[in-house]
């Protein structure tokens, strides 16, 4: 019988779920990450893609432990996670691991060897740095509604280069954390559309016909134009100028061919197993929850037979909420529409398997209240 393991990284742990192809769950297990924060300044979250993948690992030989399943039946391997900034040294052709992880610590240890690797997403040091962005009036912001957060990571990225030596931040290769761990487990670097699109400022093919891909008066305009000469080498490249690293990845797709030796020994699980492009957790909880199926409320009594699978253009219609630390709103339409605050359009494709509808999120940052009020109701 074929399995398939789910992982998903949250901001404060790394879960793995083992799935029938029928979607049916046969374990789970989670493991907490660590976040370090700064005594003297409250916006500050940091993380590690070591200790990540660590509680990745445990998770994995947990589930297989509790379940019995052996490694030859898992048959594909799936990521998501938050959309936090991990930062690595340019690959040493010598390593099988993804990359030296570079600190992003303020201070003179910034840009040289680290643990402390990820500017986690709700991390706030890079509020000037966003101001500028947003003041540039350029198309890249037509996408996030109108204004770029400083959770995004261009942001982020700008704020470690006004903080480390040009010859160090030249060395560095910045990832979305979910694109960083499927490059970690195969190395091959294609990027997730979902991740270069919601954070990274990357207009995707079909969203606008005078701009895609990245766009070089923007990168000019905020002070990294250094990307724009090097190729975007450190966002991954351009398509169809750069040589391996020029894929940009829907949900799903397979990545590179699979697991590598080291990944697979790591993880407990054969080497080429088979890895598909990632996604943000909270579109993550998107394509898992807007074709859910439900009972019927009829006159006050609850129907036993669920509701059939929704069509594409039934989900059109659903409002998926995803909570964790924060909560997210999910939406799609056939049409793109921009609204002030919103975050996108996104062009779907960006986010699932689906090309030809659009995406809006709004994050809000208060889940206490909303599941008190999901159990009240």
């Amino acid at each position: 019988m074929a399995y398939y393991l789910g992982i998903d990284v949250g901001t404060g742990s790394a879960r793995a779920a083992l799935v029938t192809s029928s979607g049916q769950v046969i374990a789970s297990h989670s493991h907490a990450t660590r976040t370090w924060r700064s005594a003297s300044d409250s916006r500050i979250f940091e993380q590690s893609t070591t200790d990540i993948f660590s509680a990745i690992c445990k998770c994995i030989h947990a589930v297989l432990s509790r379940s019995g399943v052996t490694k030859e039946d898992v048959k594909g391997i799936g990521f998501d996670a938050t959309c936090s900034l991990a930062v690595v040294e340019m690959d040493d052709p010598g390593r099988t691991s993804g990359g030296e992880p570079v600190c992003v610590t303020q201070g003179e240890q910034c840009g040289m060897p680290g643990e402390r690797n990820i500017i986690l997403w709700a991390d706030h040091r890079a509020e000037q740095e966003a101001n500028l962005i947003n003041k540039t009036g350029s198309v890249v912001l037509d996408y996030v509604g109108g204004a770029m957060s400083l959770e995004m990571e261009i942001p982020k990225i700008l704020w470690l280069k006004n903080q480390m030596p040009q010859e160090r931040f030249s060395k560095c290769v910045f990832f979305d954390l979910p694109d960083y761990l499927t490059y970690l487990t195969t190395g091959f670097p294609a990027r997730s559309s979902c991740s270069l699109v919601c954070k990274c400022s990357y207009i995707p093919s079909g969203a606008n016909p005078n701009a895609q891909g990245w766009n070089d008066e923007f990168f000019k305009s905020i002070g990294l134009e250094s990307m724009v000469e090097d190729g975007y080498q450190q966002l991954g490249g351009v398509l169809g100028r750069n040589h391996k690293s020029t894929l940009v990845l829907t949900a799903g797709m397979p990545v590179g061919r699979g697991l590598t030796t080291w990944a697979a020994e790591k993880m407990g699980l054969n080497p080429g197993t088979p890895v598909g492009s990632a996604v943000i957790d909270a579109y993550a909880g998107w394509i898992g929850t807007v074709a859910a199926r439900h009972h019927h409320l009829n006159h006050g009594t609850v129907e036993k037979e669920l509701s059939p699978s929704p069509t594409l253009e039934e989900s059109q219609t659903r409002l998926a909420t995803v909570a964790g630390t924060s909560t997210c709103y999910l939406i799609q339409s056939p049409k793109g529409r921009f609204v002030p605050g919103i975050w996108g359009p996104y062009k779907v494709g960006a986010c699932s398997m689906n090309h030809t509808n659009w995406k809006w999120a709004l994050n809000y940052l208060r889940p206490e209240r909303l599941v008190p009020w999901v159990v009240d109701e």
